[in-house]
């Protein structure tokens, strides 16, 4: 009967012999007759044989029936029955010529233990086989994704993310970036913190950074965190509030050491982005720093994304991959720009937080640090 009703033909069907009576009058599929009438069956068959819809209307008919009895939407629907506490996630991956990383990303993805809503490849118009890729490693893992590509680049990271929040249907978002990599569990654990944390504004874990070659840098943030924080400063997993979050751990620098790592309350995020508006165009590498003060505090100024408040859920396993290369947004950053970008976000955290002499002093000497790595840099750079 389905699968008549996805061709666009009429079915008919005896009263109250189960659910094809009821299919059949909420879809308008054909025509229910008396039960055990086998005269009345007769001639509502050719009463149809005469009045069959033409070919164009079947596929329309057929189409909207399809949709409304997609497997993957049954099968989602089965699952919210069976575990109604489950978070709805989708996942998005911003990608602009990382095809090089790409295969890989999407088989993190695909190998999650936590299932995901739907998964979505937002391509800012590469000019390598990033799609292709996309594509046929989807078929490999034998999933559905949707792939959404630019005519053009958007030129800004931060504008593919909007564009995520806006087109994903989730109650939450994972925007994976298209050359960073996760462990199979990251996002069960995510939200399973969430399961503590009904305010949350967003979910995040600690990170282990990996090279080009997937060869292992740091196996975790911690020691860090710990050094710019204070002992113990994210080395368990906790529940924070958003502004105590806030002012201890993105005050002076950002301690959410990789945008991956995150899983966004999708409402918050666009929250955040409008609080941010046009202010977020003048950030090339911290924008992501400006849109966690700006979900964290902008409710408390009224503009903001957190509810009562909000708070932050953090995982301490090193569950997201850091990749760091030579191609990424901060290797290409222009040094005084860079600088720019923190004084620009002291100056926020500074009037949204509060600025007493400690965290003043903390943040001149941060960007006292800053500035002296990025010469350095800048000064090997000249040498070589």
């Amino acid at each position: 009967m389905l699968e008549a009703a996805a061709a666009g033909i009429p079915v008919i069907a005896f009263a109250d012999s189960g659910g094809a009576a009821e299919f059949i009058r909420r879809e308008a599929a054909g025509e229910v007759v008396p039960f055990a009438d086998g005269e009345a069956m007769a001639r509502a068959l050719l009463t149809l044989t005469k009045t069959l819809p033409s070919d164009d209307e079947r596929q329309r008919r057929g189409a909207a029936s399809a949709a409304k009895s997609a497997f993957g939407a049954y099968a989602g629907g089965l699952l919210s029955l069976a575990l109604p506490d489950l978070v709805g996630i989708s996942v998005v991956v911003p990608n602009f010529n990382y095809a090089r990383f790409l295969r890989a990303r999407l088989a993190a993805i695909f190998g999650q233990t936590y299932p995901v809503r739907e998964v979505i490849v937002l391509d800012d118009a590469s000019s390598d086989d990033s799609i292709a890729i996309a594509e046929a490693t989807a078929r490999e893992w034998q999933r559905d994704i949707r792939v959404i590509a630019n005519a053009r680049p958007s030129g800004s990271v931060f504008a593919q993310w909007r564009r995520a929040a806006e087109v994903a249907r989730g109650e939450f978002l994972w925007i994976a970036e298209a050359d960073d990599a996760a462990e199979p569990q990251f996002l069960e654990k995510l939200a399973h913190s969430l399961a503590g944390a009904p305010d949350a504004v967003f979910a995040f874990s600690d990170s282990r950074a990996i090279d080009a070659e997937d060869r292992t840098l740091f196996p975790s943030y911690r020691d860090y965190c710990a050094e710019c924080a204070g002992v113990g400063a994210l080395g368990a997993d906790d529940v924070f509030s958003a502004r105590g979050f806030a002012r201890r751990f993105l005050a002076e620098r950002n301690l959410i050491l990789n945008a991956s790592a995150v899983l966004w309350r999708r409402r918050a995020l666009l929250a955040a982005f409008d609080g941010a508006g046009d202010d977020l165009t003048r950030f090339a590498l911290a924008g992501d720093w400006r849109l966690y003060l700006e979900a964290l505090t902008g409710a408390l100024t009224g503009v903001g994304a957190a509810p009562s408040g909000g708070s932050v859920a953090y995982v301490a396993s090193p569950l997201n991959l850091h990749r760091r290369h030579d191609a990424s947004v901060t290797a290409r950053t222009d040094p005084a720009r860079h600088a720019g970008e923190i004084r620009r976000l002291h100056r926020l955290a500074a009037a949204r937080l509060g600025a007493g002499k400690t965290l003043r002093a903390r943040q001149a000497a941060y960007l006292r640090q800053v500035i002296t790595a990025l010469r350095e840099r800048q000064g090997g750079e000249n040498h070589r």
